[in-house]
């Protein structure tokens, strides 16, 4: 296996890695068409090829059966394929009926092995992120004279959803945190728990111990604010949206007379990923520019600001 096909399986996408693995293999797409079908699994030439180009994903329990069937052929490992599929699309009269099958939630990371290693000094795993879910997450970001942030206020509805949640797991890397890092101003619906890294990759995992235990079913609201030392001078703020998050609102507060040039917001999978959906953002009178978005999808989406 190549090391692009391995990259391409940890990080994905799904179309990334299935081309790769069809390359690898040497089959053509009506060679693979053909094996399929000797094994009772009916997937179209079309099929395969807008599946490996990112133009449509397997959603169907055929399409996905058929899924599993390539991991076989292509000597790919079993849900190597399978575990880079995001929720499928709602469609039809049938909308929103069906519970979408949720991409592991720590393909958003370049790095998750480290990810995954800091997660296990508490006990917990990439699924532990997603309970309690994320619901609504709402963020402003506050700039002062100097052009430096100062301040990072946030507010989280959570919902247990599989089982009871007494913690939310707060993921990032250990320079946004660590020595000269924010300081915790004000702490609502929940108080500081553990703190562990991986030294290796600078991944650091914080334990949100709620006020009280959530039963499966119910929501909470936590809110806190970051108070940053002078020289934070980031010119840009990202966020990460799991999936079944339903609102993310980023905001970002200029002070006065120091108004950037440009604002934009974007969206990537990963920080492995290129930018995608850049648009400008409007600054209003209020200096603050805002980033809303409904039912965002899984991966980082940031807002960014040039001076010049």
């Amino acid at each position: 296996m190549t090391e692009d096909l391995k990259k391409a399986l940890e990080d994905g996408p799904f179309s990334a890695a299935l081309r790769l693995a069809i390359q690898e293999s040497g089959l053509s797409l009506d060679r693979l068409q053909h094996r399929l079908r000797e094994r009772d699994v009916s997937v179209s030439r079309t099929a395969l090829s807008y599946w490996q180009s990112g133009r449509t994903q397997p959603e169907r329990p055929a399409s996905l059966r058929a899924v599993r069937v390539l991991e076989e052929m292509l000597a790919v490992p079993e849900g190597g394929l399978l575990d880079l599929l995001g929720p499928p699309r709602p469609r039809g009269r049938w909308a929103g009926q069906l519970a979408p099958r949720p991409p592991r939630p720590d393909r958003s990371w370049a790095r998750p092995e480290g990810l995954r290693r800091a997660l296990a000094q508490l006990d917990a795993t990439p699924e532990s992120l997603t309970n309690p879910a994320c619901l609504r997450h709402s963020v402003l970001v506050r700039l002062d004279a100097h052009r430096q942030i100062r301040t990072v206020s946030t507010q989280t509805v959570f919902c247990a959803t599989r089982q009871e949640a007494w913690r939310a797991l707060v993921v990032c890397h250990a320079y946004m945190a660590g020595a000269g890092g924010p300081a915790i101003e004000q702490a609502r619906g929940w108080r500081p728990g553990r703190i562990r890294a991986d030294e290796e990759t600078g991944i650091e995992v914080h334990e949100m111990l709620l006020d009280r235990t959530l039963p499966a079913g119910e929501s909470t609201v936590a809110a806190r604010t970051l108070a940053y030392p002078p020289g934070h001078l980031d010119p840009h703020t990202v966020w990460r949206a799991e999936p079944g998050t339903r609102e993310l609102t980023v905001e970002v507060e200029f002070a006065p007379g120091a108004l950037p040039a440009r604002c934009h917001a974007y969206h990537h999978a990963s920080i492995a990923h290129p930018r995608t959906a850049v648009r400008e953002l409007w600054i209003g009178a209020s200096r603050t520019a805002a980033r809303i978005v409904l039912d965002p999808e899984p991966g980082l989406h940031g807002v960014a600001w040039e001076w010049d």
